[in-house]
């Protein structure tokens, strides 16, 4: 939970970050859109008419393989399963050299044959071991042992690059090929072409993940396979690497039996066979018979896996059946909400229908049904798709989730159940409401907030002027006072609860406070006091203090310089204007002013103080 904890500060606080491997990884999960092909719920997919001669190529009796795992031989350096890298996008690109597929790998120019600088791979690579497949570093030539892939997350740009038999010889990096994918999009390889991988796919998504299968949401993808030899491809392969009669082809996909009994399996089996019963196998490279890749990392508890009893070992292929070759619903979904939420929180939700070749299906008119994980959430009611909808229906606060941990929100077609989607959302406490941040000194800003109801304490996070959100503070209690704060700055404030798990909720709406005070405060509405030509001038500093946080700039008023001047309404409207962008870009609420048209208006002292308590 600490891993979990940490990387959801990370996401929101995020500084200076190095390359790193392994770990939970900070892009949009799940891998790739959810409508990909490897997020695919395949549970109601068609059998294929074959599938019975493929299982026997494979052997009925062929046990399932846990291909993952941590440290081998700590003398050679050798590891079991996939590390990856994270690096974030000022990464220095470096140029590639490929031997045997030049002409199918991603950072050459195809019109010389020449490679470019395009992956992001970090010096560390180049002496430190277990960033790369197999364990030693890549200065140390192991090809001929392992197929020494390396992969590399771009978490800036949530994108993946992916190479196959690494190699630094002391001048340049060399592969044999490499590959490039924009986790963004569902764009396929070139029709013919392999990437690190033999069916032309992506390696990341397909692998059986530590942060996964201990995390607290479901596993929504499927994992990659090996057979020993495989016959052409099909979709989603894009590259075939075999042409053994009776063999599955480079794409395969098999799912475990829906009536294979988990229950008494270890939690963390009954997990991934959940996953192996909805989405399946992936059949992604010739290898060794039902090989299912996973991560590198020194945490994994093999044995549990390994059990032939109890453990993923205990799988045959018999227990597993093949999904018609290249199937794809005819409708895909994409489900929108955030992905944690407050218990007893509304969000909105969306969902967005596409078709087989992912593009906004407007003539879908399916009626959908939404169900949860969550016994207690309140969900959307059953609704049909009209033509008004053109693809995409929102529903305004129309998901509830009220118990805490990692909830799945499933939304699926009443007549076709392949056309379906799941959305993972981890549910923390309750969003603390009501902040309020008030200056009461130039060194001292007092924060006030309703309480969260499983809330045990609440992370405090600021932002000002060149300095974006970061966290402040954590305390036990429901106010705080900032001593941190210098004269004439404007600060914004984030508050939210963590619970005795360690789970967020998200942000609370955010106040700000600003350490500049205001001559005759607060005006009284009475008049007895005359709106002064000093009023604007402060107040004109104190919203360019709210602008600067946002860095929109100074705002060039009218009359810059107001002694012996007569307040217009048009110098009113200009502090207005100049304060409205940057409440916005705060996501502050848009202050409802008294006398929303001022033309001809007598200005009032309301009208200077409704700004004053605007930036406070």
């Amino acid at each position: 939970m600490r891993r979990a904890l940490a990387l959801l500060l990370f996401a929101c606080c995020a500084t200076a970050f190095g390359a790193t491997q392994g770990g939970p990884i900070p892009v949009p999960l799940p891998l790739f859109p959810a409508n990909n092909w490897w997020n695919t719920d395949v549970s109601h997919a068609p059998l294929d008419a074959s599938s019975a001669t493929f299982i026997g190529f494979i052997g009925t009796t062929r046990r399932v393989h846990p291909d993952w795992g941590g440290d081998n031989d700590p003398v050679a350096g050798t590891i079991y399963g996939f590390p990856y890298i994270i690096v974030d996008g000022a990464q220095t690109k470096i140029t590639v050299m490929f031997g045997a597929s030049p002409d199918e790998s991603d950072g050459v120019n195809h019109v010389t044959n020449t490679s470019f600088p395009f992956y992001p791979i970090p010096p560390e690579a180049i002496t430190t071991p277990k960033w790369i497949e197999d364990g030693p570093p890549g200065n140390v030539d192991d090809r001929a042992n392992s197929d020494r892939h390396m992969l590399i997350v771009d978490k800036t740009n949530n994108t993946l690059y992916e190479l196959y038999h690494v190699f630094y010889d002391g001048t340049h990096w060399t592969a044999d090929s490499g590959a490039f994918f924009d986790m963004n999009t569902n764009n396929r390889r070139t029709e013919g072409w392999t990437s690190a991988d033999a069916a032309g796919l992506a390696i990341l998504p397909g692998l059986v993940r530590y942060d996964e299968v201990y995390g607290p949401n479901e596993i929504t993808h499927a994992f990659r396979f090996t057979v020993r030899d495989s016959n052409g491809h099909v979709f989603p392969a894009s590259h075939t690497a075999g042409t053994r009669p009776t063999a599955p082809p480079m794409g395969a996909r098999l799912r475990l039996k829906s009536g294979y009994d988990i229950s008494g399996l270890p939690a963390d089996v009954q997990k991934i066979c959940r996953a192996l019963k909805k989405y399946g196998l992936i059949l992604a490279d010739n290898g060794s018979d039902m090989y299912i890749q996973g991560n590198y990392d020194n945490n994994w508890n093999m044995d549990t896996f390994t059990n032939p009893s109890t453990g993923l070992a205990k799988l045959t292929a018999n227990d597993f059946e093949v999904v018609q070759q290249g199937w794809q619903p005819a409708v895909n979904f994409i489900l929108t909400l955030p992905a944690a939420m407050g218990a007893n929180d509304a969000a909105d939700a969306t969902l967005t229908a596409y078709d087989s070749s992912y593009n906004l299906a407007t003539g879908y008119r399916g009626t959908v049904t939404f169900s949860s994980t969550d016994g207690a959430a309140a969900l959307p009611a059953n609704y049909t798709f009209t033509a008004g909808d053109n693809g995409s229906h929102t529903f305004p606060l129309g998901v509830t989730l009220r118990t805490a941990g990692g909830q799945t929100v499933y939304a699926t077609d009443t007549v076709d159940a392949t056309i379906t989607v799941s959305r993972n959302v981890i549910v923390g406490p309750s969003t603390p409401t009501g902040l309020t941040a008030t200056a009461t000194t130039d060194t001292n800003v007092n924060l006030t907030w309703t309480a969260s109801p499983t809330g045990t304490q609440y992370e405090i996070l600021r932002a000002s002027a060149g300095v974006p959100y970061g966290s402040l503070t954590t305390v036990a209690t429901t106010s705080y006072s900032d001593t941190t704060v210098t004269a004439l700055h404007s600060y914004v404030y984030k508050v939210r609860a963590i619970d005795a798990s360690m789970r967020l909720s998200p942000l609370s709406l955010p106040d700000v406070a600003t350490t500049l005070f205001f001559t005759n405060d607060p005006l009284p509405a009475n008049g007895t006091v005359a709106v002064q030509a000093a009023h604007f001038t402060q107040l004109r500093q104190a919203i360019n203090l709210e602008r600067a946080i946002m860095n929109l700039g100074d705002f060039a008023f009218t009359d810059p310089n107001l002694s012996n001047l007569t307040i217009q309404a048009v110098h009113m409207q200009q502090l207005r204007d100049a304060l409205t962008p940057a409440r916005t870009s705060l996501g502050l609420p848009a202050i409802v002013y008294h006398d929303a048209t001022l033309t001809g208006a007598t200005i009032k002292a309301i009208h200077v103080q409704e700004l004053r308590d605007g930036v406070k």
